[in-house]
């Protein structure tokens, strides 16, 4: 379970200093007759420097990578049926799909595995998955088409029925024969995570329950060139909890799949119960609203609790014939796949303990303006961040409204946190992480300087006009004040 961060409670520190801090402000309140512009925040930062105590830099695991909403720790695009049908036909749209999913904020690519000899297309496909691993992705190869596992069993992709060929049931051959085709596959492809079936039906429909057990212990013991074994991705809940109570492949699973195919939501509770301790995803939603009075898919997977989800055909919301990230849901389109990704991301305010005031760019959509405080009761695009990961503890802060990156213009102490539109390269200065204060606070430090970002007055947008007054620096990571202290308050 994730814990997530609470709104900010007033500290009482300040009550609790002694006399001698209390001589140290009175006496900045007198100098105040005779600074200039930056008085208060002058004061604020001589008290922060000498009276706060040293914290440790333990950073926080439920903020550092928290990308998705709720339970979600992955999402995966699907690319599946453009394989199958031979839809995507060229590089310049392996390109931009793959930049839409980038936009869209998944993690990962679902992709076909597929009989020897009958796949459509082995070129776009080789060019797609070297693409997706260069670009970062995540893979999980699964077979194609539904009975997926029989269909590889008896070499086809599709008989001239259009059906999965012969029975396999209890045909040491054929399992033999999909065993040999996932190891092979693995070899030529490595993945990060792979399952033998797709919609391969409950035990005896297909495969007899001693056939599954055999063929996920074979590949357990087997070489998978890294990938780890998941399934069973039934069509159907129910079908999943029947493979998960009536066979042992939880001994070699990390992850329990299933397809709620069937929009059996009251069935969720009792498959992640017969999951136990593994990891649950939903390997194949979408938000198509099918009954009245049911939530969509995705909505039900994720209000209890799954840890995954495997968006379907989520390729063809790409505008990807006209190298755009624009997702299209019912015939309309939403600007750079918005829609799906607004369902699974989580968007933060960023408020400062110390003022209690937000933080949004001053000039909107504008390169290197420079980001302030605003009111703690705005709650618009424009006041929230998406945290976007980029390697191990650090991300990247996003602007949600207009796009753009926080970054420090300088490696200076108290210089500008501005927005940038753009960034090349590993771009350190638009990388961030959290350090935890006391489970609800945390500094914010950023690689590129290894400095946090801090408020500086507790002016903001509704009081002046003075740009100055209201503009976010840095400070050294010696500095650990309410003033350089932020909560993460959920925006949606």
């Amino acid at each position: 379970m994730k814990i997530m961060p609470l709104q900010p409670v007033k500290s009482i520190e300040m009550k609790q200093r002694n006399l001698w801090l209390q001589f140290t402000v009175a006496l900045h309140l007198l100098l105040l007759i005779f600074s200039c512009n930056n008085r208060v925040t002058e004061i604020s930062a001589t008290v922060e420097t000498t009276t706060e105590n040293q914290l440790s830099n333990q950073r926080v695991s439920s903020l550092s990578m928290h990308h998705y909403v709720e339970e979600l720790d992955i999402v995966l695009g699907d690319v599946k049926q453009g394989q199958i049908h031979n839809g995507i036909k060229t590089t310049q749209e392996v390109d931009a799909i793959l930049g839409g999913f980038k936009e869209m904020g998944v993690g990962g690519i679902r992709i076909a595995i597929f009989a020897d000899n009958v796949n459509p297309n082995p070129v776009i496909y080789d060019y797609l998955y070297t693409q997706a691993k260069a670009a970062g992705f995540k893979i999980f190869a699964n077979p194609a088409k539904w009975e997926g596992g029989k269909r590889i069993a008896n070499g086809i992709l599709d008989d001239e029925e259009g059906g999965a060929g012969p029975s396999v049931l209890g045909k040491t051959a054929a399992k033999n024969a999909l065993v040999s085709r996932i190891k092979a596959f693995t070899q030529q492809y490595q993945v990060d995570w792979v399952c033998p079936f797709n919609e391969d039906g409950r035990p005896g429909a297909f495969w007899y329950a001693n056939q599954m057990d055999n063929i996920f212990s074979e590949l357990h013991a087997s070489d998978l060139n890294g990938a780890t074994l998941i399934g069973p991705c039934t069509w159907g809940i129910e079908a999943g909890i029947l493979v998960l109570d009536n066979t042992n492949i939880k001994d070699y699973i990390s992850i329990a799949t299933t397809h709620n195919l069937g929009f059996q939501h009251s069935l969720w509770p009792t498959f992640i119960a017969s999951a136990g301790n593994l990891t649950v995803w939903d390997s194949e939603t979408n938000q198509n609203k099918k009954f009245s009075n049911l939530d969509v898919r995705i909505d039900a997977a994720i209000k209890n609790g799954v840890d995954g989800l495997v968006i379907y055909d989520s390729f063809k919301g790409i505008n990807w014939k006209s190298n755009a990230s624009t997702l299209t849901v019912e015939g309309v389109d939403m600007n750079s796949g918005q829609d799906y990704k607004n369902w699974i991301t989580q968007y933060y305010l960023i408020q400062n303990k110390e003022t209690t005031d937000r933080i949004k760019p001053y000039e909107n959509g504008i390169d290197n303006s420079l980001i302030v405080e605003v009111p703690n009761s705005w709650n618009g695009e424009n006041s929230q961040w998406e945290l976007i990961p980029v390697e191990g503890e650090w991300f990247r802060l996003r602007n949600r409204g207009s796009g753009v990156y926080m970054r420090p213009e300088t490696n200076d102490d108290y210089a500008n946190i501005r927005a940038k539109t753009n960034f090349t390269g590993l771009a350190l200065h638009t990388q961030w992480r959290f350090i935890d204060v006391d489970g609800t606070h945390v500094f914010i430090e950023n690689r590129g300087s290894g400095k946090r970002l801090k408020a500086r007055n507790y002016d903001d947008i509704s009081t002046t006009n003075d740009v100055d007054l209201i503009k976010i620096n840095q400070v050294p990571d010696t500095w650990t004040g309410d003033w350089s202290q932020w909560s993460l308050i959920k925006a949606n």
